[in-house]
């Protein structure tokens, strides 16, 4: 198998398979992890999470379509949005999802942000119900590149997906960045660890851990 061929899980709904405009999905619950849901928005297919616990909720990126965000946690209060990094298509929402909910903006200040932040940092956990939610900081995609670990589950962001990191445009050093922070993730997170990326299916630590060096050889 060449480097380029990482096996890619199946569009179902088991790799938590949205679409854009489409039903969120509901995954089923997991022992010492809140609620999440995801549901896809705008034209980049930008995933949203929302992770709740009784009547309190955390939004991870605010990405897009802010009335079917609002929608989603309609009824709960929102504690916290947690951002992943700064590009344009995870932050279009944020202007009015603060203006709505009042809620504070956790985002790592390496990156540039739309609205007023609290800086998140590597090792910072945020409470939502009954749990914690850790950041790690995973530079590498931009400088403030931020995932989330909330029991089983990874918000990767855009840092990890199934099939290899994230885009970092051919530049070298923040390919090995990037790669030295997915070489963290799979050294400190369990084989069965959901990864939810930004965009597109799940996977798990597990199935990608094969393939870390081939991605490593190829170069992107």
């Amino acid at each position: 198998m060449s480097p380029e061929e990482t096996p890619r899980p199946p569009e179902t709904s088991e790799f938590g398979h949205v679409v854009t405009g489409g039903p969120a999905h509901e995954y089923p619950p997991v022992e010492g992890a809140p609620a999440v849901t995801k549901f896809s928005v705008g034209l980049f297919d930008n995933n949203v999470y929302v992770l709740s616990d009784g009547d309190e909720a955390i939004i991870i990126d605010g990405a897009d379509d802010p009335d079917r965000i609002l929608d989603q946690v309609n009824g709960m209060r929102v504690v916290a949005i947690l951002q992943t990094h700064d590009h344009g298509d995870h932050v279009q929402a944020l202007p009015a999802l603060v203006r709505e909910l009042g809620a504070p903006v956790r985002a790592n200040p390496e990156d540039r942000w739309p609205v007023p932040t609290e800086a998140i940092r590597d090792g910072d956990m945020v409470t939502v119900g009954g749990f914690a939610v850790r950041a790690l900081h995973t530079p590498g995609h931009t400088p403030g590149s931020t995932c989330y670990v909330a029991g089983p589950f990874l918000f990767s962001g855009d840092t990890l997906f199934p099939g290899g990191p994230g885009n970092t445009h051919g530049d070298a050093k923040r390919f090995v960045r990037i790669m030295e922070s997915l070489d963290r993730l799979f050294e400190e997170l369990p084989d069965d660890t959901r990864i939810c990326p930004g965009h597109g299916i799940d996977s798990t630590i597990g199935r990608e851990r094969p393939f870390v060096e081939s991605w490593r050889e190829r170069g992107w």
